[in-house]
């Protein structure tokens, strides 16, 4: 019984030296995981970014089908050759033209360029028909890529004929 009260008796805890050992591990492995971190969180802004692009198309198809005419997805500024869709764009009924009577706006969250590509390349307009389908009758893609390099890999938007996207990773910085 002297024993058990020698052993319970003392003040438990942790010493010095083992509290110091703890917090530089702890601070070694922060150090690994920060800049995974911010890989993931870029990745996830260019990732969020494609979808804003992706909603917009399809908020502009299910609308043609939806009015049984045509509506189009427009660029907000597409005078800058390189990033004709950076500025953000609209969902206008009819043809391309202002976007101050727009249905719906979208913009970008950061500093990132929209270029559109293959087919696409300076259209800054994308228009559907009643059955959803592009008008121009060509497909192309839009690409998306952060300021510098560091944001890599972007993010392409491809979009078909008949108005359906598909995404995948885009290295604009090789």
């Amino acid at each position: 019984m002297n024993n058990f009260r020698r052993y319970w008796g003392r003040e438990r805890g942790f010493t010095l030296i083992e509290l110091l050992v703890a917090m530089t591990i702890a601070a070694i492995l922060m150090a690994f995981a920060l800049p995974s971190f911010n890989d993931f969180t870029t990745q996830r802004h260019m990732s969020a970014n494609a979808n804003v692009l992706i909603s917009a198309i399809t908020y502009a198809r299910s609308e043609a089908t939806r009015v049984g005419g045509m509506v189009t997805l427009q660029s907000v500024d597409g005078s800058e050759a390189n990033n004709e869709w950076g500025a953000g764009f609209c969902v206008v009924m009819g043809e391309p033209g202002d976007c101050h009577s727009a249905l719906k706006y979208f913009y970008l969250d950061g500093d990132v360029t929209l270029d559109a590509v293959d087919g696409l390349h300076m259209v800054a307009a994308l228009s559907f028909n009643s059955r959803g389908m592009l008008m121009a009758g060509r497909s192309g893609s839009v690409q998306l890529c952060g300021q510098d390099a560091g944001d890599d890999p972007g993010r392409v938007v491809n979009v078909n004929v008949v108005g359906r996207t598909h995404v995948a990773q885009l290295t604009c910085y090789p």
